[in-house]
Parts: C-alpha cells; structure tokens; sequence
C-alpha cells in the first residue's frame, strides 16, 4: 500500500468494527502505467471527495483500475463520481475498469441500469494484465 486514507480512524470496541462512515482509499502498486486504486468501505458522500482527487490525479495515465472488492456500501453521490470518472478519463483516452465489483455494487448498478457504461474484471490482478499489455 501506498497510500490510504480513512474517514474515521477508530474501531468500535476493539473488534475491528469499523463504524459507520469508514472508507478506505488506498493506491496500489502495478506495472505498465497502470494506476490502481482499492477502495473499501462505504462508498459515500464523503469518499466522493478522495475518490475524485485520485482519479484526476490518474488522467493521462495508461489505464485505471479502482478495486470495489471492499466496498460495504455504493451510494448515489458515489455512483455520480464512478459515472464522472468513466467519463473525464475517456477524455484523457485513459481507460477505467472496475474490479472485484461486490453484489452490492453490481445492485446499485442494476438497479440503475448504467452497468453497461463501465468496463469489468473479476479482480484487480486481472484487470491489470489485461490493461498492461
């Protein structure tokens, strides 16, 4: 890990509960120009923030990877900026691909029907062989 940021830095009672609000954003490691960013947590209005900032700092770059195996939760605020993401780095002709993508994530992305405007892989490994090559 690179980086990472946490909105709330405790745990409840010690157990590893994180409470309510925690995110992670962490940037990892990968070869080829590849920038990879874990995300985890819940995914709300106040990592929309972080998650911006990271991936403008991206654009340009050969491909993006955000890694949502971790996420717990997928609010709108955070669907507009996966939607904005997609959308600013075509722009800069730098692709975006969404890994390790939970059910809850795949829902909120049913529901709204606007799975089909994003790129997928099962995890973050596969996603950056395929983007490295």
């Amino acid at each position: 890990m690179i980086e990472g940021h946490r909105l709330h830095e405790s745990q409840i009672d010690g157990l590893g509960v994180e409470p309510a609000g925690a995110f992670t954003l962490t940037r990892c490691p990968a070869p080829g120009g590849v920038t990879v960013l874990a995300l985890s947590g819940e995914l709300d209005l106040a990592a929309a923030p972080a998650v911006r900032a990271r991936v403008d700092e991206a654009a340009g770059d050969r491909a993006v990877v955000l890694d949502l195996s971790g996420a717990t939760f997928v609010d709108s605020s955070m669907l507009k900026e996966l939607l904005r993401a997609n959308a600013e780095l075509a722009r800069y002709d730098t692709p975006m691909v969404l890994a390790g993508v939970p059910p809850v994530v795949e829902r909120l992305l049913d529901l709204t029907r606007t799975a089909g405007l994003f790129a997928f892989a099962g995890d973050r490994e596969a996603a950056v062989r395929e983007l490295a090559r």
